[in-house]
């Protein structure tokens, strides 16, 4: 469980005691952000919101005592009475003054946003590569291509042949596992992330 702290606007983390910077080049910063990406909002709390009370929220509006003084000498006692119930109904004795949780910071919500597509994005790229290699099963033809170069045919072989093996083969059941669980990493991977590649 993880509890953040604001002040003024800088925010603090901790857990279990341990504060943690809220940096993003900070380890304990980067576990927090996962742990939040795997795990949930729910392991995180919002900071501490002190709602103060109704005797906090009247003092400051309060003419100081000279001011009421002269209110009562010039105006009588009524309507500095008058003056002083407009506070007091405004500010009433029911506000007991409390400690609310705050929402989570709209930074919290990007940076695990951020965490998951970087995390698809990783995934995907290593789909792909598992994908393109050659599938055990099926033979590769050798290819060979030619170059001229200075006036002089070259030839260099850009894909050498290799036999398929057979499909009962264990690492042909292996690859085809392996593949079979690319395929769908590919398959799962938003658009968005996959556009990421070629933009």
């Amino acid at each position: 469980m993880y509890k953040l702290y604001k002040s003024e606007n800088t925010y603090s983390l901790q857990t279990g005691g341990t504060s943690i910077p809220v940096d993003p080049a900070n380890s304990d910063y980067q576990q927090f952000i996962k742990d939040v990406a795997e795990q949930g909002y729910d392991i995180v709390e919002g900071p501490d919101v002190v709602q103060p009370s109704y005797a906090e929220l009247r003092a400051p509006e309060y003419p100081p005592i000279a001011d009421q003084l002269d209110k009562i000498y010039h105006s009588g006692v009524a309507a500095w009475k008058a003056e002083i119930k407009e506070i007091k109904d405004k500010y009433p004795k029911a506000i007991t003054g409390r400690t609310d949780i705050a929402p989570l910071p709209e930074w919290l919500y990007a940076a695990v946003d951020n965490y998951r597509f970087n995390q698809q994005l990783r995934a995907y790229v290593v789909a792909s590569e598992r994908l393109a290699q050659h599938q055990l099963s099926t033979t590769q033809e050798r290819i060979v291509e030619e170059f001229t170069i200075n006036g002089v045919i070259e030839t260099v072989e850009t894909q050498s042949f290799i036999q398929g093996l057979p499909s009962d083969d264990p690492r042909v059941i292996e690859d085809d596992a392996e593949r079979a669980a690319a395929q769908t990493v590919v398959d799962n991977t938003p658009q968005n992330v996959k556009d990421s590649i070629n933009n």
